[in-house]
């Protein structure tokens, strides 16, 4: 997907975050950072993704700070936070008339849990604003169809608070006899789940987990490896979670179904069909 021009400002303000996250009030190294953003701007073409730009400037942020993982804190905190939701909503899945459709709400409402976006985020609330609301659009009946030939599923996975969340869908799925693959980022990036944190929630104890490859806060595909490229090809469904990887997929050929929290106008427009910012999408694209 390219970039539109209303992703500038906002990533503008992830860029401040993350250098506030890194260096505290260090104004002049902040200073720096943004400069090197503005520096930035005026080369984006219209061929750029999101996702490109801001590994770039996250890159540079990592060099300038000698930090690697800038947002391991944020990913610890919100990690530990839906732990602690787990066991309720758990129960709540299990519980449900429908407890796969259930566990494909309760993913979405992981993906709440985004840097990109805010680093303020109220899990509790997403999860009952999710169960009295479900899906503002949803393709689950063609999903269900799909899965009732499918072979193998491949999940692409976002940002590490909702991989806790992910544990109760890839359970659900692994009960229609699927083989499945949790692909993960290759470096920190964001608050993107890595393989060592996707090993550390026990994504590995279910399913086969690889590392796509991609260092971009979102799959792009010719950045991604051999084995990652060979999977996504080869899968009967492939599930992108959040909007980092909708932005790195959307144009790609490949029929794909997205999970995901809408969290600004530009995706809402993208996807049609009268969504707004807030909505939990499952859409088949």
């Amino acid at each position: 997907m390219k970039i539109e021009y209303d992703c500038i400002p906002c990533i503008y303000r992830q860029v401040l975050e993350a250098s506030r996250m890194a260096v505290g009030e260090n104004r002049k190294i902040i200073k720096d950072i943004l400069n090197e953003y503005a520096r930035m701007i005026p080369d984006i073409t219209d061929d750029d993704s999101a996702p490109q730009i801001v590994t770039r400037i996250q890159n540079y942020i990592k060099q300038k700070t000698e930090k690697d993982d800038i947002y391991l804190e944020f990913k610890e905190k919100n990690i530990k936070a839906a732990q602690q939701y787990y066991p309720t909503i758990e129960k709540l899945v299990k519980s449900s008339e429908d407890p796969l459709l259930s566990a494909l709400i309760m993913s979405a409402v992981g993906n709440s849990i985004d840097a990109g976006v805010s680093l303020n985020v109220d899990i509790e609330d997403n999860v009952k604003r999710a169960i009295e609301n479900g899906f503002s659009h949803s393709d689950y009946p063609f999903f269900k169809e799909q899965l009732s030939n499918a072979n193998s599923i491949l999940i692409i996975a976002d940002n590490a608070g909702e991989a806790v969340f992910d544990k109760l869908l890839i359970q659900e799925l692994l009960k229609y006899k699927v083989n499945l693959t949790y692909a993960v980022r290759d470096k920190p990036i964001l608050n993107d789940v890595t393989m060592k944190e996707a090993k550390n929630i026990g994504i590995d104890r279910y399913c086969s987990l690889i590392s796509s490859g991609c260092d971009t806060p979102g799959i792009v595909l010719k950045n991604s490896s051999k084995e990652f490229l060979q999977i996504f090809s080869n899968a009967d469904i492939i599930i992108s979670k959040g909007q980092g990887n909708l932005e790195g997929l959307l144009d790609e050929s490949r029929p794909i179904f997205y999970l995901l929290k809408i969290k600004c106008h530009v995706i809402a427009k993208r996807l049609n069909g009268g969504l707004k910012t807030g909505d939990f999408v499952f859409k088949y694209y």
